[in-house]
């Protein structure tokens, strides 16, 4: 009888409920055809797809939640002895992943409707999502073989982003996100997006469709900048599978694909001179001393039993209002991961964690600031250590771990999201945000912060690493824009 109840509920559900998918059409076949597609924004890869023939990729879910949870997972044993066809690899070319996704705002009012923020800008949270999305598919198109019909499912993951630049409009204006493969390893993939303004009646532009490579420099309608590093698994095994070859075509070709090794050894350097593998630099330990007394001449209430103190009690002063303690600035928040944030693989989608982690560090900088005005500027590296799965607790720490205070007016913030399992109790971080913002009203005076132990000056110097690494990156693109504009 129950069951009963559910199937007529479901039936119900289908009868009633559109699903939102991102979808992304193509001429040619694709492991993920025939999926629903929401009818707001419009995609291309090449013709225009008036052909009702057109098929499409889709990374975000065609499938529903009820289903899956009457029917069970119908996953498919990963000790299968039945046969399967080797995946030929087919060496691709640039043009041959391009995708473009076309967001008309100022076309389109029930399209504003969904992304429009409270101050009349456009939610940066969303075109994440929509970011997120569109490497996916590109990805998908990437690997695409004819052999993919019989052999092993590939799963397409996204390992890292590699640096979000933001140069969004206070104007509403019509935008196209356009992308494609600039680099491939053994099972990875570099994908470069380029967000701009189009003018209406011109959101498709056949020469980026065919030559990609050309349209990669920044100009005068650039909104935003970024890489995404995809990784391909086996949907079995969830072994690395390898991805198909590219090949450079042109100069222009060659030089995105030199730029992405260049990126691959930044990261790797990155990663090597870590706090967690590196002690701080001859320079920076000066700072952390200079540091120690800066924040120790103030009273600090929370530890006025300190035995450690240097300072005499009798000689420290009040905090100024033109500084904040480091733990005061922190903010939290806890989400229930429902089904309708969940991709194709029925994890919780990438870009909705990235989504509601900018949405935090604006509310971080918000408060800080004292100000409605924050505008976020870039978020750098992003790593995904772990999936986030249909039902777990995610939990999102904030804080503004570093901002040197008037004249200055950029910030750093740090976001720490946490998977709680409900029944262990335990966590495990699955990804650490750092987001750049400013304070756009010119008359507020941007307060310091100060750490207060020893971990906190490590953040702190983190921060400021970043902000200098961000700054050099940003004035790079500003460059690349300045001699193609």
């Amino acid at each position: 009888m129950l069951r009963n109840a559910q199937t007529k509920w479901v039936q119900h559900a289908r009868s009633c409920r559109t699903v939102r998918a991102s979808a992304f059409r193509f001429s040619t076949s694709s492991p993920l055809t025939n999926k629903q597609s929401r009818n707001t924004p419009s995609t291309s890869t090449g013709s225009h797809y008036a052909n009702p023939k057109d098929q499409m990729y889709t990374v975000r879910p065609v499938n529903y939640w009820m289903d899956k949870l009457m029917q069970g997972e119908k996953q498919k044993d990963i000790n299968d002895k039945s046969p399967k066809t080797p995946r030929k690899l087919v060496e691709k070319t640039m043009k041959d992943s391009y995708i473009e996704i076309h967001l008309p705002f100022k076309s389109s009012k029930e399209l504003l409707e969904e992304y429009i923020f409270v101050d009349g800008r456009i939610r940066t949270g969303k075109l994440l999502e929509d970011l997120d999305s569109l490497a996916g598919a590109i990805g998908y198109k990437h690997i695409e073989t004819a052999s993919d019909q019989t052999s092993s499912p590939v799963t397409i993951v996204t390992a890292s982003v590699d640096r979000l630049d933001l140069f969004l409009p206070k104007a509403v204006e019509n935008y196209r996100l356009s992308g494609h493969v600039t680099y491939t390893g053994y099972s990875s993939m570099e994908i470069f997006i380029k967000g701009e303004v189009v003018p209406e009646g011109n959101e498709f532009d056949s020469q980026a469709r065919e030559d990609p490579a050309s349209h990669c420099y920044l100009d005068a309608n650039t909104v935003l900048a970024t890489r995404f590093t995809m990784v391909a698994i086996d949907s079995i095994t969830h072994k690395p599978v390898q991805v198909c070859p590219l090949v450079t075509t042109s100069p222009e070709e060659e030089r995105l694909r030199q730029m992405a090794e260049q990126n691959k050894q930044r990261k790797k350097r990155d990663a090597e001179t870590s706090f967690f593998k590196q002690p701080p630099t001859p320079q920076e330990s000066l700072d952390m001393h200079t540091m120690f007394f800066e924040y120790s001449q103030y009273v600090d209430h929370q530890r006025s039993h300190d035995f450690a103190k240097l300072i005499p009690s009798e000689s420290k002063k009040p905090l100024p209002d033109t500084c904040v303690w480091m733990s005061d600035t922190c903010k939290d928040a806890l989400i229930v991961c429902q089904p309708q944030f969940r991709n194709v693989h029925n994890n919780i989608f990438g870009g909705f964690i990235m989504k509601k982690a900018l949405e935090l560090s604006y509310a971080t900088a918000s408060t800080f600031f004292r100000s409605k005005t924050p505008l976020v500027l870039s978020m750098d590296n992003v790593t995904f250590r772990k999936p986030v799965f249909v039902g777990s607790l995610l939990e999102m720490n904030s804080a503004v771990v570093y901002s040197p205070g008037h004249p200055h007016r950029s910030i750093q913030v740090r976001i720490v999201a946490d998977i709680l399992d409900i029944d262990s109790g335990k966590r495990s971080t699955t990804n650490i945000f750092y987001f750049s913002l400013t304070c756009d009203d010119p008359t507020i005076k941007v307060r310091q912060v100060l750490p207060r132990s020893y971990g906190e000056i490590l953040l702190w110097l983190d921060g400021k690493r970043r902000r200098l690494r961000g700054m050099h990156s940003r004035q790079l693109l500003l460059e690349d824009l300045q001699r193609h504009t």
